[in-house]
């Protein structure tokens, strides 16, 4: 570099030795306002700047995110005492951009530190870029360019955030302290951590005392995209002073020391992940239990968390059998086993031996996640790729819909209908290539692959400028053809063949038809919604502060125009769930007959079954008293008879129990052959 700034001579990243550089040099030039660091044009907070990077080639400071390809702009200021900055493009003929802050390293403007990049984080394609938690009086440079290179005018605008007050809350909140570590991913740093909460309804002020959790916990950053946004999600594990693993309770949820911090900035309504997990759970399944949170991080405010459970085996949790590394034949082998569909490598996950059939270009992986990849012996590797090619063998064999040979041997059809469910409904851009979990019991308890628990929903209930399965606007698209969307981590794609069952279709369109007369009706949802709004009212409002993503599409592409006030997300939410659930409603395949056993449905008003749904036990009432003799017969969706009890003439009062989840069919019969008929959930 001249004295004017210019780069003269460049060779790298890995240069030669030996070369000599014998070149010329007029140093009389002056420097290119905005050239690199060194040249860089003051900006401030009061007013905007008019750019151009036309005539500007490259710094040759690559900061790794919009294609970045030269002709970069450079904006220099001061951090304000609030330690917290905001800078937006807006308002040019250049409208595809990207923004990168960087720090000096020993205040040398030659030797930066990159601390944040945005690519489409504004409207349109333009850049929003948050930094916080700076020292104050820092030099803070501020790196602008056009997308792949590109060149043009722009405006940009800097915004001093100031600081959230944070005193109490009326939800749960997390105080971490550092102690001097830096958390980082991958590897989990021993902090302080305190949970305090008075309980639902009461409010919790930051200087009560911790009365949910006072410990040492070891934390680390989480996810794979998630955990590049300003607002982090974590991973943690309470643990004693020692450092050991502490089972406790956390707010409500069983005992247990693996837990998350999951982050909201994907999700302006707060609401997306807990909303899926609460879905999963009615159905009848283990889904992880969650809780809306607020969070410091050494006296800063990082918003709001969902803290939660973290998916793994444990009799509160994913109830599979422990599977020990010795444990390597016969029943033992069987399980247990969590697998998933996510991100792999070649240490990692096993190679099916099938393609999705209707993509036979495309490979597909299964990720171990219990037993871990490290833990997992190789009889255990062997059985449970053994055990999906099987099950893939009978999918896509001729006889694949045989009810005793067929692919229900091997799965467990109504969890793979749920987890449909929850991902259609909500039309998840990663719910069936990614963070898509399965999990398999020993042969002895069952021994069925099941599909869940659900998770990762920051990227769903949206209209995503992805592909158009995403892109519709009319609540069209089948989220589980994400292979026709040429995705980053192909999908198994078991559903394509499992839709050209005629059962399933049956089964699918019954369990759908009697969950929206519950739990997935249009009240229902809105109901929930609402409550999560109301709960929140003070606190999105330090949220949206802290992290100002109101009226802007990202990190998700979501398709314009973002509300830009909480409660104009809420209700846009609401509006997109039910044209949602108004295609599915006409799109659901199958036909869910009312009786499966050919026998006339007549409904008896005067019948009664609570609860409803319910846990397994149910009281049925409300019939005249008579002399003859009454019947219950219970039958699955299936047809399949799960109860045939017989009341005696005198009760008008009957319990009968069901174990399995599902959605089932009852009938009460008099000597005439009378019915009387209804449906019942059991979660």
């Amino acid at each position: 570099i001249d004295a004017s700034y210019n780069t003269v001579y460049a060779a790298g990243p890995n240069p030669p030795a030996g070369l000599v550089l014998a070149t010329t040099a007029d140093c009389t030039t002056l420097p290119v306002p905005g050239l690199m660091a060194c040249t860089a044009i003051e900006l401030d907070t009061l007013t905007c700047y008019q750019a151009d990077n036309s005539t500007l080639p490259s710094s040759g400071y690559n900061p790794g995110c919009a294609n970045y390809a030269g002709a970069d702009i450079w904006f220099h200021m001061l951090v304000p005492p609030s330690g917290n900055l905001s800078f937006i493009t807006q308002n040019g003929n250049l409208n595809d951009t990207g923004l990168a802050a960087w720090i000096a390293v020993n205040n040398d403007c030659t030797q930066l530190q990159a601390i944040g990049c945005d690519d489409d984080g504004a409207e349109g394609y333009y850049s929003l870029l948050s930094v916080f938690d700076l020292t104050p009086g820092q030099d803070l440079y501020i790196q602008a360019f056009g997308y792949g290179g590109g060149t043009g005018s722009f405006e940009i605008c800097a915004h001093d955030m100031g600081t959230v007050e944070f005193t109490g809350s009326e939800l749960p909140i997390v105080i971490i302290e550092t102690q001097g570590e830096t958390i980082v991913p991958e590897t989990k740093v021993n902090v302080w951590m305190d949970i305090k909460y008075n309980g639902d309804g009461n409010y919790t002020l930051v200087s009560d005392p911790a009365n949910v959790y006072s410990s040492v916990a070891g934390i680390e950053i989480r996810g794979a995209t998630s955990a590049g946004y300003p607002q982090q999600p974590y991973g943690f594990e309470t643990r004693d002073k020692a450092g050991d693993n502490l089972d406790v309770a956390i707010l409500g949820m069983p005992t247990e020391n693996d837990w998350v911090l999951l982050s909201n900035y994907n999700d302006r309504s707060l609401i997306r992940n807990t909303l899926a997990t609460r879905l999963f759970a009615q159905m009848g399944n283990y889904s992880p239990r969650m809780r809306l949170c607020e969070v410091m991080i050494d006296s800063s405010y990082k918003g709001i968390y969902v803290i939660g459970e973290k998916i793994k085996r444990d009799v509160n949790r994913v109830n599979i059998a422990k599977l020990n590394s010795f444990e390597n034949s016969g029943d033992e082998v069987t399980g247990g086993y969590i697998l998933s569909q996510n991100y792999w490598d070649d240490n990692n996950s096993f190679q099916s031996a099938f393609s999705p059939i209707d993509h036979p270009e495309m490979n597909v992986h299964f990720v171990y996640e219990y037993p871990g990849p490290d833990s997992i012996s190789t009889e255990q590797k062997a059985y449970i790729s053994s055990y999906f090619d099987s099950l893939e063998t009978a999918l896509y064999s001729s006889n694949y819909g045989d009810t005793a040979n067929g692919y229900r041997r091997y799965l467990d059809v109504n969890s793979f209908i749920d987890y449909f469910l929850v991902n259609e409904l909500s039309r998840n851009n990663d719910g069936f290539k990614k963070s898509e979990f399965f999990y398999k019991d020993k042969f002895s308890n069952g021994g069925k692959l099941h599909a869940g628990p659900v998770w990762d929903f920051d990227w769903a209930w949206k209209n995503l400028a992805t592909c158009s399965i995403f892109e519709a606007t009319d609540g069209s698209g089948w989220a589980h053809e994400i292979n026709d969307c040429n995705p980053d981590n192909p999908s198994c794609g078991w559903y394509v063949r499992m839709l050209q069952d005629t059962l399933f279709q049956n089964q699918l369109r019954c369990r759908y038809d009697g969950f929206r007369e519950n739990f997935l009706s249009n009240t229902a949802l809105h109901q929930y919604i609402d409550s999560v709004g109301a709960l929140v009212t003070n606190a999105q409002a330090r949220h949206f502060k802290r992290w100002p993503i109101l009226g802007y599409a990202g990190p998700a592409p979501e398709l314009e125009p973002v509300p830009t006030t909480y409660l104009a997300e809420l209700e846009a939410f609401k509006t997109w769930i039910d044209t949602r659930l108004a295609w599915l409603d006409e799109n659901i395949p199958g036909h869910c007959p009312p009786d499966p056993t050919g026998m006339a449905d007549i409904t008896a008003t005067a019948l009664t079954i609570a609860p409803n749904p319910g846990k397994g036990w149910f009281t049925l009432s409300g019939w005249k008293k008579s002399n003859s003799p009454k019947r219950i017969v219970v039958h699955a969706m299936n047809g399949a008879k799960v109860l045939d009890q017989k009341i005696p003439s005198s009760e008008t009062h009957y319990r009968i129990q069901l174990n399995e989840a599902g959605i089932y069919l009852y009938q009460l019969m008099d000597e005439n052959a009378r019915v009387m008929s209804g449906k019942v959930v059991v979660e």
